[in-house]
């Protein structure tokens, strides 16, 4: 939940971290879903499960339950829990939010220089076109002319302001085209949370932009790898 504080009379909201809410609302629901099962209050079926969390997501909404820097994500499962039914497969869904970000922040570790380097190199060795020296943010639309399907484009002024020494401290803009299932998987097993901007309409033409923050704490949903299991 936010923080409330009274300022000189003045009602201050300090909103909590996301990525601390997205993991604590997501294991909350699978717990009490959990709960359920075993009072056999709640039939443990693909229908009875997605109707739950819907009706759970609703109440959470209704009485406020958690920080608003969740209130998209909840919204957004509503909807498709509602309009999809069990295709929406929220307790999947749930699941893999839960193991992905405890994945990554059982041990916080900062993201360097160097390991970015490594994904570069690793891009490139599979045919990635990658970009690093010219300025994009800031700049307007910028066109990129590529030879190869799949690449991706650092801004150059952001590969030197985010850093301190050799530690991402700022969010660092990601454009992508071609394969974006590949560089979100590629980036997944080399420690990088990416989060989607936009799947094309970037400053980049016919470029995707993807977040990438320090130590991985996003400010929104991380993407979540196709290749990524609860077990991973």
């Amino acid at each position: 939940m936010d923080t409330v504080l009274f300022l000189d009379g003045i009602k201050v909201t300090i909103l909590t971290q996301y990525y601390c809410e997205i993991q604590t609302l997501v294991n909350q629901a699978l717990n009490d879903m959990a709960q359920q099962h075993r009072m056999g209050k709640l039939v443990n079926s693909p229908v009875s499960n997605n109707h739950y969390l819907v009706r759970w997501i609703t109440k959470s909404l209704k009485q406020h339950t958690f920080s608003r820097v969740v209130n998209d994500d909840l919204i957004r499962w509503q909807k498709a829990g509602r309009s999809k039914g069990t295709a929406a497969a929220l307790p999947i869904l749930f699941q893999r939010i839960s193991s992905l970000y405890q994945s990554h922040f059982v041990c916080e570790k900062e993201i360097t220089d160097k390991q970015i380097e490594a994904f570069l190199d690793q891009l490139e060795s599979l045919d990635w076109e990658v970009s690093t020296s010219e300025p994009i943010t800031g700049q307007g639309k910028v066109q990129l002319f590529t030879e190869r399907p799949d690449s991706v484009a650092l801004c150059a002024t952001q590969c030197e302001s985010c850093f301190d020494g050799e530690v991402l401290v700022e969010p660092m803009s990601w454009f992508v085209r071609g394969n974006h299932r590949q560089f979100i998987s590629l980036a997944w097993k080399a420690g990088l949370l990416v989060h989607k901007k936009t799947d094309y309409k970037s400053s980049v033409k016919y470029h995707g932009e993807y977040w990438i923050f320090p130590q991985n704490k996003g400010e929104f949903l991380a993407e979540i790898p196709d290749d990524f299991s609860v077990d991973s």
